[in-house]
């Protein structure tokens, strides 16, 4: 089926259940795809064209020097400005693929066949690309967004279990951003991910994405869970998946958004947060090692009235609201410090009840 989108929205959605070669690009076009689906593509009868590059590419591996050989690729194939590429993968690959075909002569087309459920939550639609500097998480990117997004949920299906799970706390950020409890509640219970809670979401991240595609404004609520997330997932050495750090970093502004005096939560939906999350507790860094690299946020700014002597930074936090939409506020990156002790706190006492 086609997903309902704004009129005039970059990017045409598609949720299958099996992948359907009549949605892959009229004309040249070529493909990146993980190594471990090229089984999976062939057997399902889609085309792999001789210059496809089936790569491996793990998380510490989201730098521009694995995007360079790729370009220097289709040099030589060559490919013009009237072909397409094709993504087939998981975040990475997504949002890798899109930044190489930003930069190849100035920017080609690109499609994305997001293979996962983080990817089809998160990184396939909106048009952000980007790959990680040793100073923190998406500080190179470009916005190009894909002119057509196939989501195909066979491919879940051999998904492990932590990956099912890295990719629901994307949607759950998705019901938090609004506001909604009840759905939040819904995709914190125990059993499979429903279909449904994925079409929901990309909706709305369509309708937010066209109405602020630049993230000026109402864009940046996406970032919901990822300020403290991405120094988790940083400072984890990679050991803790994108989704998980984002379900830490959840948590985190529930709490932080007390601390700053908004409505708390519902202790039940709280509850829900620290059970699921309690099994990563062993990969949460220390306080001083998130600390450099919230300075270092790609949200991060400095603030007025700094000196040279002692430079200030604020960050744009995602604050979320129980029965309304979350609210933007630039802060200081300590008062990270008070949630994350209190997050250490709640998810060491559920691991010693349990």
């Amino acid at each position: 089926m086609r997903l309902a989108t704004p009129s005039g929205f970059a990017t045409e959605v598609f949720l299958l259940e099996a992948p359907d070669k009549g949605l892959l690009p009229d004309g040249h076009w070529t493909l990146v795809g993980d190594m471990r689906l090229r089984e999976a593509w062939t057997g399902a009868g889609m085309p792999e064209p001789g210059d496809a590059l089936w790569v491996t590419v793990p998380e510490e591996e989201k730098k521009l020097r694995t995007v360079i050989p790729w370009l220097e690729h289709w040099a030589r194939v060559p490919l013009h400005r009237d072909a397409t590429v094709v993504a087939l993968g998981g975040g990475v690959v997504s949002d890798l693929v899109g930044l190489g075909a930003a930069l190849y002569l100035r920017g080609v087309a690109w499609q994305v066949w997001p293979t996962t459920l983080l990817a089809m939550a998160d990184a396939s639609l909106g048009g952000k690309t980007g790959a990680d500097l040793a100073a923190g998480k998406n500080l190179v990117g470009a916005f190009h967004p894909p002119k057509r997004l196939v989501a195909c949920t066979g491919f879940l299906k051999d998904l492990p279990a932590r990956h099912l799970e890295n990719g629901r706390w994307e949607l759950i950020k998705t019901a938090l951003i609004q506001g909604e409890m009840a759905w939040a509640m819904e995709m914190l219970q125990d059993g499979p991910v429903r279909f449904a809670w994925v079409e929901r979401a990309l909706a709305y991240k369509a309708g937010v994405v066209h109405r602020d595609p630049r993230e000026a404004g109402e864009r940046r609520l996406l970032n919901l869970g990822h300020t403290l997330g991405h120094a988790l997932e940083a400072a984890s050495g990679y050991r803790l998946l994108h989704g998980e750090a984002v379900g830490l970093g959840l948590l985190g502004a529930c709490l932080l958004a007390e601390e700053q005096g908004l409505k708390p939560f519902p202790p039940d939906l709280l509850d829900l947060l620290v059970r699921r999350l309690t099994p990563l507790a062993t990969l949460i860094a220390p306080w001083p090692a998130c600390l450099p690299l919230l300075h270092r946020d790609k949200k991060a700014k400095r603030a007025s009235g700094h000196t040279e002597e002692a430079p200030a930074t604020e960050v744009h936090c995602i604050l979320p609201r129980p029965g309304e939409s979350a609210i933007q506020r630039a802060l200081a990156p300590r008062v990270w410090e008070v949630p994350h002790a209190r997050l250490i706190d709640l998810l060491d006492h559920e691991a010693h009840r349990a």
